[in-house]
């Protein structure tokens, strides 16, 4: 980097550079080239498939408590009171054994 410092040094007291050249061209040497930044990489990769994750968890939940609410727990109350068929002819009780 300094042998191209004073190539465009040596180029300036010539006067094939001008100031403003030269000060542009020593900028240009100065700072460090930055890489482009790519939208699709595996950081926001990821962070879409976290975030499914996540949406998939919440849906799958919400599903598991409508089924809970609408088929299990009904289901349960019906075994806890069950409902005995009554038949005409057999209100006394059971028969004793002789």
């Amino acid at each position: 980097m300094a042998d191209e410092l004073g190539k465009l040094d040596r180029l300036r007291q010539s006067g094939a550079l001008s100031e403003a050249e030269f000060a542009a061209a020593k900028r240009a040497l100065l700072q460090p080239a930055v890489a482009p930044v790519r939208d699709d990489s595996i950081g926001r990769a990821a962070n879409r498939y976290v975030s499914f994750q996540m949406v998939a968890g919440v849906v799958g939940l919400v599903l598991f408590l409508v089924f809970l609410f609408a088929v299990i727990v009904p289901a349960m109350d019906s075994v806890n009171n069950p409902v005995v068929p009554q038949f005409p002819g057999f209100e006394q009780g059971p028969v004793p054994l002789r």
